[in-house]
């Protein structure tokens, strides 16, 4: 497969998750609860902002310069001056409610990660060919077990993509000028790392160190960039956003899958082995 197909495959796997969700309706009720989790607290963000809005936008003004007219040619600067500052006061809030917003979805992510979890794992034994619900009874100890570990393993993703997002914002904000090169990086970053995160369930299956998932984002980068493009943009589209989760880890599943390197915890494990001890 050349570097186009390649790209096309990750820029179709979105849409095969979501016909892999509607094909299989016995997974309908894993998918549905990160569903009900964004958009509740979606609303949540939305309703507070919505009524401490004028506060908001009271907290940016005050942070801002105040212009007074002392005669009455000084309005030639400073009602164009006041006009833009009252644009940087909303431009504020607007930012405000969108890292709201972000915030909701992120904190709707990690309350889904168990359901997620186990929605990979049954896409992984339907598309392996064995039913899905031919799992073993598991006692109430080890799904608080595994629950626990969903969290903890969402959470360290979550908390890389944040510092990666930090770094580069902080340098773009210190530095003069770099915010030309850090706002292109932090979007390619976000578009090569969301295949992780989404993919993350599955990896974490097979123990794949930090740097054995590296290797396989450098080894199928063509992939990456089309599904972490695709992700990218769907989960910037309203409304698509809070329902597009379940689809996006079933996509990553499917992905891990199909990939050689991955196919077994032992390939994965011997080979990190053999790049360490070279």
């Amino acid at each position: 497969m050349n570097t186009l197909e390649s790209f096309g495959a990750g820029l179709g796997l979105l849409g095969e998750g979501m016909s892999f969700l509607r094909r299989e309706r016995r997974l309908w009720p894993l998918a549905v609860v990160p569903v009900v989790f964004a958009m509740a607290l979606v609303a949540i963000a939305v309703s507070t902002f919505w009524l401490r809005l004028e506060m908001i936008h009271e907290a940016f003004a005050s942070l801002l310069p105040a212009l007074e007219a002392t005669d009455w040619w000084t309005w030639i600067w400073v009602g164009p001056g006041r006009l833009v500052l009252w644009l940087v006061g909303w431009f504020g809030v607007v930012v405000a409610f969108a890292l709201s917003l972000l915030t909701a979805l992120l904190v709707a992510n990690l309350l889904s990660a168990p359901f997620l979890d186990r929605l990979s794992v049954r896409v992984e034994a339907i598309e392996s060919g064995a039913p899905a619900d031919s799992e073993p009874a598991q006692s109430a100890g080890v799904v608080v077990r595994e629950a626990l570990r969903s969290f903890a393993a969402e959470l360290s993703r979550l908390g890389f993509l944040i510092a990666v997002w930090g770094s580069l914002t902080l340098v773009g904000l210190i530095v003069p000028g770099a915010h030309f090169v850090t706002g292109p990086l932090l979007v390619a970053a976000t578009v090569l790392l969301l295949p992780l995160d989404y993919a993350g369930f599955a990896l974490d299956r097979r123990r794949i160190s930090f740097r054995g998932r590296r290797r396989w984002i450098h080894e199928h980068l063509a992939t990456m960039a089309g599904f972490g493009g695709v992700a990218f943009f769907a989960c910037l589209v309203p409304g698509l956003n809070l329902v597009v989760m379940p689809a996006l880890v079933t996509a990553g599943t499917l992905l891990v899958m199909r990939t050689a390197l991955l196919a077994s915890p032992e390939a994965g494990s011997a080979r990190d082995e053999r790049a360490e001890l070279s």
